[in-house]
């Protein structure tokens, strides 16, 4: 993935328009993450106007963090009109099988919306895979079998999926790829993970021109986000100051600077970096 770095240049040129339909406890953190990294942050949630907004974006992102049969509707709505109109939706399923609202709302988006992308950590991911998988329980981490879930919930969910953890896997249910890097510190602060959402539909966002595949592109976001992480470290003494030295590591990191030399390795099909 030699151009990512043109990737990112593209997107701090155009800054295109991010479309959150999203968790409340880290609406703030996600726009402020976007604007950092290159983007423009929208927040449209009401129904009535959420499909009339969605096609001013460049992406929609659809989190289920703090949900309501309300919001539900808007992002099937705001999903259907991007879909149709060729802007690509990204999915977090954030506490899927916690409750019966948060079944139903999932499943709902799904069948009705088939985003691009479904984002989560292994136990959000376990669930929508449903009944046939077999994995070694769904406590967010699922270890040695992370792969192989996150291949076969591609081929299930029929998209691109990415199980965010210690170590990002992602799976287009042909070829699948573990990300490693980042810091422990990003577990400490509330809405690292979803901004992991917003960046890979910031890197897919369709104004954006590039020959590299969906797939890489998710790639490339998640790599960012993981050098950012690094980077921060080094500047902070807490998840506090954490928070602001990744803020500034978002806007600081040059595209020339975004390597992913030894931080990928392809499980299934595909090539490794050492080969590209």
């Amino acid at each position: 993935m030699k151009k990512l770095p043109s990737l990112l240049k593209d997107i701090r040129l155009k800054k295109p328009l991010i479309h959150h339909m999203t968790n409340q406890v880290t609406m703030n953190f996600l726009a402020n993450g976007i604007l950092a990294a290159g983007g423009s942050p929208m927040m449209a949630h009401h129904y009535e106007e959420a499909a009339e907004a969605v096609m001013a974006a460049d992406a929609l992102i659809l989190n289920i963090g703090t949900v309501e049969p309300d919001l539900v509707k808007g992002m099937i709505l705001a999903g259907k009109k991007a879909k149709s109109s060729g802007i690509p939706v990204v999915l977090d399923p954030v506490g899927a099988g916690l409750s019966s609202l948060r079944k139903t709302a999932v499943s709902e988006i799904i069948d009705e919306v088939s985003p691009n992308v479904i984002c989560g950590n292994a136990a959000e991911i376990a669930f929508l895979s449903g009944e046939q998988w077999s994995g070694k329980g769904v406590d967010g981490s699922l270890a040695e079998d992370s792969s192989e879930l996150a291949r076969f919930a591609a081929n299930q969910l029929n998209c691109l999926v990415s199980i965010t953890g210690k170590e990002d896997i992602l799976s287009d249910g042909t070829e699948t790829m573990v990300i490693r890097g980042g810091h422990e510190m990003l577990s400490y602060v509330t809405g690292t993970g979803c901004l992991s959402t917003s960046l890979i539909g910031l890197f897919l966002a369709k104004s954006v021109t590039t020959d590299l595949s969906s797939f890489e592109r998710m790639a490339g976001a998640l790599t960012y986000l993981g050098l950012c992480a690094e980077r921060a470290v080094s500047a902070a003494r807490g998840p506090g100051s954490f928070q602001t030295a990744f803020l500034d590591e978002l806007y600081l990191l040059s595209a020339e600077e975004l390597d992913e030399t030894g931080r990928w390795e392809t499980v299934y099909g595909g090539k490794s970096n050492e080969q590209s």
